[in-house]
């Protein structure tokens, strides 16, 4: 638990987290990519980013654990004002990512640039929220954009409820080529993986440490 950076064999792992069993965010880094990684952040339990640098771009991927619905007004604008750190620390290529216990539904006539045509469901509260972020940042929900078989990220255990809760947002959606929600991911999860492609240049290997910085609320 805490905040770690841990290499493997074949992954590096940065992750923060402090509360057994509960929140807790991070990202798993093939290791050909660790001469591109140039900083780790975990902002708090349910927010961190990791900085990436390649030869022609730089690349800031922001994780996030959003709070359930049922969760007070006050811990809903905690996370936000923690995604809002992440965002005024990212560089000019962000890619936002994680489970935001929101649904967005289908576009409103004034949301083409933030939505595609591929909405699921009814917007409920946070889903606004999440909009309204979106527009502030000039975010592209990217799961709305590509038609999908399946797009229900989230199944209850009783499998009877199925919902759209986790999102992929980008401020550079041209750089996405494909969007897809993965359900044969043997883990035991009720979310579904979703799964981006993304155009980059190749790899740089002059690199041969990283920085890792922490801040968490006292």
């Amino acid at each position: 638990m805490g905040c770690s950076i841990e290499e493997y064999e074949d992954y590096i792992f940065c992750y923060i987290g402090e509360t057994l069993g509960l929140h807790g965010v991070g990202f798993l880094i093939k290791k050909y990519f660790k001469n591109n990684i140039v900083n780790f952040t975990g902002i708090s339990e349910r927010v961190a980013f990791i900085k990436l640098k390649f030869k022609n771009l730089s690349l800031t991927l922001i994780q996030v654990y959003a709070p359930t619905e049922s969760a007070a007004e006050e811990e809903i604008h905690r996370f936000y004002e923690d995604l809002r750190r992440a965002h005024e620390s990212a560089d000019k290529n962000v890619v936002v990512m994680g489970d935001f216990n929101a649904k967005v539904g289908m576009p409103g006539p004034y949301e083409r640039g933030i939505m595609g045509k591929y909405g699921y469901g009814t917007r409920n509260l946070r889903g606004e929220r999440l909009i309204q972020y979106a527009n502030e940042y000039k975010l592209s929900v990217l799961n709305t954009f590509y038609k999908k078989k399946q797009s229900r990220t989230w199944v209850s255990p009783d499998q009877r409820t199925k919902n759209e809760i986790d999102f992929i947002l980008s401020n550079n959606p041209k750089s996405i080529t494909n969007m897809e929600i993965l359900g044969n991911v043997n883990f035991p999860s009720d979310h579904r993986m979703l799964r981006c492609c993304l155009t980059l240049t190749s790899p740089k290997m002059s690199r041969r440490s990283f920085q890792k910085t922490v801040s968490l609320p006292l």
